[in-house]
């Protein structure tokens, strides 16, 4: 079976995101010829060591983006089993179309990645735009959702395709060296982590620098908060500022910059006891199922999948930008006996329902079972 993830934009980070791991476990697991067609977009590393065994297919860009797909679909849909797209834009559409004018037995996967926005969006669609959405889904085969509760409220919603619904989260590769051995809570350090934009503004860094500031001094004084990631420039004057009002927590709120280096990432994760998101949006928040992995307590705002990572009261979850609520969740968890219980109980979880190769598993028999009817 050829498996091919269309994804125009794909740059060396994707291929150990889902736009790579899906694919790249399709051939490890399965033996599936699996590649991602993009343009070349630079250097693909991770092909020679992260991924290895995955391909890569450059589309050529000699005219507008659309015709550029329009021609490589032209070429290779009949050479291409299933075809992995994401989200749900006219994008998708024109490429779901295309592909099945040229293989009318191939499977069509969408990947959604989507927020409960999307959910909205359906439900305030008119008569137009309801035929639009069936004419495009009644081109796709199997539509992946990550969040269960949105996967639920789908199955609702799409009634003429409910059968094509697979919750399909992102997940974790157990099976790497760094992952493979259980998380030794007595060697984790009284930090608390948080990794993705610093001071972007869907991020609300600042929120959890004030949080933390507001815990009692005698609670956090042996405690650590990290930020790690690139820093905004714009941002960089909030945190000054932060630190003329508060100069006794320069010490003990670090800014440790973007770490590229996977195996030195994993390894804050693995050394923190409590991860926390503060984030104003996100479609599923990856960072969290990468601390959940390592056994980080985690504390979040309520947005992504941070719900169901705490859903065995684990972890918290408080409301989008609620700060004193945040310093509630913070002092409870440094002063808890429990941490260690609920950092296995996060570990177990993750291991549990966010495990790439079951993931993978779980879309491969939905696959199989649709090319036996085809």
């Amino acid at each position: 079976m050829r498996y091919c993830v269309l994804y125009p934009q794909a740059e060396n980070v994707h291929l150990i995101k889902d736009v790579g791991m899906i694919a790249y476990k399709m051939n490890t697991l399965y033996g599936h010829e699996a590649f991602v067609a993009s343009y070349n977009n630079g250097e693909y590393d991770y092909l020679n060591n992260e991924v290895k065994g995955l391909k890569q297919e450059f589309i050529d860009k000699k005219h507008g983006h659309l015709f550029n797909i329009f021609l490589y679909l032209k070429k290779n849909s009949s050479k291409i089993d299933v075809l992995q797209i994401f989200h749900m834009t006219s994008k998708s559409v024109i490429y779901a179309v295309l592909y099945k004018l040229f293989n009318k037995k191939g499977i069509v996967f969408l990947k959604l990645d989507c927020t409960e926005e999307l959910l909205v969006k359906i439900k305030a669609m008119g008569f137009a735009e309801k035929l639009f959405f069936n004419f495009f889904l009644n081109r796709v085969n199997i539509i992946g959702v990550e969040q269960k509760k949105i996967y639920k409220e789908l199955k609702v919603l799409l009634k003429k395709h409910t059968n094509k619904l697979l919750n399909v989260p992102n997940g974790m590769d157990f099976t790497t060296d760094v992952l493979k051995e259980r998380v030794d809570f007595q060697e984790k350090e009284n930090i608390i982590l948080t990794v993705g934009r610093i001071g972007s503004p869907e991020k609300a860094s600042d929120l959890l620098m004030r949080a933390f500031a507001r815990v009692d001094e005698n609670i956090r004084k042996d405690w650590k908060l990290i930020f790690v990631g690139p820093i905004e420039n714009e941002f960089k004057s909030v945190i000054g500022d932060f630190f003329n009002k508060n100069e006794k927590l320069k010490d003990v709120i670090l800014f440790k910059g973007p770490i590229y280096d996977r195996a030195e990432l994993y390894n804050e994760y693995r050394e923190a006891k409590i991860f926390c998101l503060t984030s104003n949006f996100e479609s599923v928040g990856i960072s969290l199922i990468e601390a959940a992995a390592f056994g980080d307590v985690i504390v979040s705002t309520r947005v992504g999948i941070a719900d169901e990572l705490v859903s065995k009261g684990n972890g918290t979850t408080v409301n989008i930008g609620d700060e004193g609520a945040l310093t509630k969740a913070l002092t409870n968890l440094l002063t808890s006996k429990e941490l260690e219980r609920f950092s296995k109980a996060t570990e177990n979880l993750c291991r549990e329902e966010y495990n790439l190769d079951l993931i993978v598993e779980n879309l491969n028999n939905k696959i199989k079972k649709l090319r036996g009817n085809n």
